[in-house]
C-alpha cells in the first residue's frame, strides 16, 4: 500500500498547518450540514476534528493519520472516539452507523467504491469534494 504510506506522510507533515490551511473552508461544510445529521456519525477523513465543534450527536472521527487524530483529541472532549483507520476498510458492524460524512477526504471517482463499502454500515452517505454534494 504505497500510497497509503504517501498519505500518512502527507498528513504527518501537513497536520500541523491544516487548521490555518483549510480550517475555515471546512468550518463552513460542517455548519451547512450540522442541522441534517444525528445519531451515529462517522466522518471519514476526518482530519483535525473539526466536525466536534458543530455536531453534538456520537461522533466516530476516523482517519488513518495519527498526527490529525492527536489534534482532534483535544477537540473531542467525550463526545466520541477517534479511530485510526482506512475509510476504504472500515471496521465497523453492519447497521452500526447513522451517517458517515466523506467531506473533502474522497474524490468523486471513488465514491462509488465508498458507497459500495459503506452501504451495509451506515444509513445514509454524505460525500462532499471541492462543492461538489452526493448524498445516498
Amino acid at each position: 500500500m504505497e500510497d497509503d504510506k504517501y498519505v500518512v506522510e502527507l498528513y504527518r507533515n501537513l497536520s500541523q498547518l491544516y487548521e490555518d490551511l483549510y480550517g475555515g473552508e471546512q468550518r463552513l461544510k460542517y455548519w451547512l450540514i450540522s442541522s441534517q445529521i444525528g445519531g451515529v456519525v462517522v466522518d471519514a477523513g476526518c482530519g483535525v476534528g473539526i466536525i466536534f465543534e458543530y455536531v453534538k450527536d456520537y461522533v466516530i472521527c476516523l482517519d488513518i493519520s495519527i498526527d490529525m487524530l492527536e489534534i482532534a483529541k483535544a477537540k473531542r472532549g467525550d463526545m466520541g472516539e477517534l479511530l485510526v483507520a482506512d475509510y476504504r476498510k472500515p471496521p465497523l458492524r453492519e447497521s452500526s452507523v447513522d451517517v458517515v460524512l466523506f467531506l473533502s477526504s474522497a474524490d468523486p471517482a471513488s465514491w462509488n467504491e465508498l458507497r459500495e463499502i459503506w452501504r451495509k454500515i451506515a444509513s445514509r452517505l454524505i460525500f462532499e469534494f471541492r462543492g461538489v454534494w452526493s448524498t445516498t
